[in-house]
């Protein structure tokens, strides 16, 4: 679950606040007549502001500025959502630079291993001088990544009220290579078009109709159910890299991070360029910066003890509040009666986002879901246990609160939850069947909006 809960992700991945663009003039909301120093009372003053913060990237500023703008209008809901989504870019584009500049990756496109357009992905954040890249490199990243998240679910927290925040996503810049300037090159519009095509049966045609997964023109009208959704995705995110923070991994990294990271530290400084197995297969010389044994390696010996186990303790926190929020994300959304360019829209609504179609069974699905987690994060309900005789599950809390080292093929196997089997309540299969039917079984594209 740890490792599998890193890959959003991986993600990634999540800002580097220093990293402040160049100096440029406080926005004022000229068409509202709003100094943006003041916070407004009226929802198109706050627009305005908003506005005029995000358009500073098209000279360029990072981030960072855009904070700083609209750090000055605080205390208006559209605006405070804002303050936490730009924090959460940040933690965002924190994970974003440490993959640039340690050319996170970058071993695969030598490999020829990532197709087109995966290709592409990597594209987006290579560089042609990678930075050497220690075993603490991974945790400096994640005890980073979650301290910018803790700040933009704080600032988040302060939303208080309804209102809505359009937003043009195209248009948000990262500061990728850190060099403080946000280039269109690094920015989403840029991102988007690297993502594979979408596919969907228009019935008006009828026919098979294939489209950008994202609209070069998206503006998303931001209301109260998507603050709660980003207050659970920051302890989601959150959760993830807790988990992963509270293993020792420098072994397992010295013997095969070479895999992942160009310029690896590790004692084993004969491998890293080799390809043997690879040339006895194919008869010839392979270009590569690893061999598939080391791959093998990476998998089958990834194991790692634990060395801070209140940081699981402080996962399973955040798994929790994760499904609260998921609650009070579709409370939010029940409550909504118009039909704005919603993120996630209720059954009366349309999503600025055509891949998002919620129906009243998928919505009902979904919090019988958020109920099954709910039970399962509190001990109430088991996991069920693919091997013995059906009887005993697995307690996920004992998992967290009584960890022991983690052995990815152990738990494969299933010899590394006997720990935690025990006779009670199991989990709803009916649920889980029942999304997946639902969501035409593209579960793990709902879940990124859903939580």
């Amino acid at each position: 679950m740890t490792t599998h809960s890193i890959r959003q992700v991986l993600s990634s991945l999540v800002i580097v606040g220093a990293l402040a663009g160049p100096a440029v003039a406080a926005p004022v909301a000229v068409a509202a007549g709003v100094e943006a120093a003041t916070t407004p009372t009226d929802p198109a003053a706050a627009q305005a502001i908003i506005d005029a913060a995000f358009a500073r990237q098209e000279a360029g500023a990072t981030l960072a500025r855009v904070r700083e703008l609209l750090d000055e209008s605080a205390g208006h809901p559209a605006i405070d959502h804002a303050r936490g989504t730009v924090r959460f870019l940040e933690a965002i584009q924190w994970l974003l630079q440490g993959a640039t500049r340690h050319g996170f990756l970058q071993t695969f496109r030598g490999a020829g291993l990532m197709l087109t357009p995966q290709a592409d992905l990597l594209q987006w954040t290579a560089t042609d001088d990678p930075a050497v890249t220690p075993a603490g490199a991974i945790d400096l990243a994640l005890r980073g990544f979650v301290a910018r998240l803790a700040e933009a679910d704080g600032v988040l927290a302060e939303v208080d009220g309804p209102f809505t925040a359009a937003i043009e996503l195209p248009a948000i810049r990262f500061d990728l290579d850190g060099d403080g300037e946000a280039t269109s090159a690094e920015g989403l519009r840029s991102f988007f078009p690297m993502l594979p095509e979408m596919r969907r049966w228009d019935p008006e045609e009828r026919r098979t109709v294939v489209a950008p997964m994202v609209p070069p023109t998206l503006v998303v009208a931001f209301d109260r159910g998507d603050t709660e959704w980003l207050r659970g995705y920051c302890h989601l995110l959150s959760a993830a890299a807790e988990a992963v923070l509270a293993h020792d991994h420098r072994e397992w990294f010295d013997h095969t991070g070479f895999v992942l990271f160009p310029r690896a530290v590790t004692s084993h400084e004969q491998l890293p360029g080799t390809s043997w197995s690879m040339e006895r297969i194919t008869g010839m010389q392979v270009p590569a910066d690893f061999d598939l044994t080391d791959v093998l390696a990476m998998i089958g010996n990834l194991q790692m003890p634990v060395d801070e186990p209140e940081r699981l303790a402080l996962a399973l926190e955040h798994l929790r509040a994760a499904v609260d929020h998921g609650r009070a994300m579709w409370a939010a959304y029940d409550a909504e009666t118009d039909d704005d360019r919603e993120w996630i829209p209720n059954p009366r609504q349309t999503a600025a986002f055509h891949a998002v179609q919620v129906d009243p069974a998928l919505r009902d699905a979904w919090l019988a879901l958020i109920d099954e987690a709910d039970a399962v994060l509190d001990g109430r309900k088991l996991l069920r246990y693919w091997r013995g005789d059906g009887t005993r599950g697995i307690d996920l809390v004992k998992v967290f609160l009584e960890p022991r080292d983690f052995n990815l093929l152990y738990w494969v196997q299933g010899s590394a939850a006997t720990p935690y089997l025990r006779e009670g309540e199991f989990t709803a299969p009916r649920t889980w069947a029942q999304i997946r039917r639902l969501t035409d079984q593209r579960v793990l594209r709902y879940s990124f909006w859903f939580n």
